[in-house]
């Protein structure tokens, strides 16, 4: 994947528990081989690495063109993508405040572990590869796309340090 693609790159984002990279994976290696124009780029937590998972999975061993292997930094991968394949990870987050259009990968008859499961405008629910090419394929709005990066900032904003100071010192905010 060259860096100046960044259309239709789908940055695929486990937890890091073996069990979840390979469900993730598996999913997005079905959709990969069935869309052959969309990359994946699949990312690991940074507890695991490839290496580790080679050894779990025989889906390594024969990865189409469109799937690419990262040790990028997370704010890389962001930038060279378009939308965020996700289920547990947290990292949606950052996903969503660099823009990206939120995917979840949700088996059926399953509970949600979901962290943006609140949030339901620009974020599409997926159970099938049929379900998540016409996820890709729906426009992203710019009204969508500020509703997003809106609710993550109210979920989760960077802690102020010199805010934290003040408070141990004893002094007023």
């Amino acid at each position: 994947i060259e860096n100046n693609s960044i259309l239709h790159s789908c940055l695929v984002i486990p937890e890091g528990i073996i069990s979840e990279c390979l469900l993730l994976f598996e999913f997005s290696l079905i959709c990969a081989h069935k869309m052959p124009d969309q990359k994946f780029i699949w990312r690991l937590h940074p507890l695991l690495d490839f290496q580790e998972l080679k050894h779990q999975s025989k889906i390594f061993n024969n990865l189409p063109n469109n799937i690419l292997l990262s040790n990028e930094k997370l704010d890389t991968d962001l930038q060279r993508s378009d939308s965020v394949l996700y289920r547990g990870s947290a990292a949606v987050i950052n996903a969503i405040n660099a823009g990206l259009k939120p995917i979840y990968y949700k088996q059926n008859n399953e509970m949600s572990i979901d962290p943006i499961y609140q949030q339901n405008i620009g974020k599409y629910v997926v159970a099938s590869h049929s379900e998540f090419q016409n996820s890709i394929n729906k426009p992203f709005s710019e009204e969508e796309r500020l509703a997003l990066i809106n609710f993550s900032q109210d979920l989760y904003s960077p802690l102020d340090y010199s805010m934290f100071c003040d408070l141990f010192k004893g002094t007023k905010v």
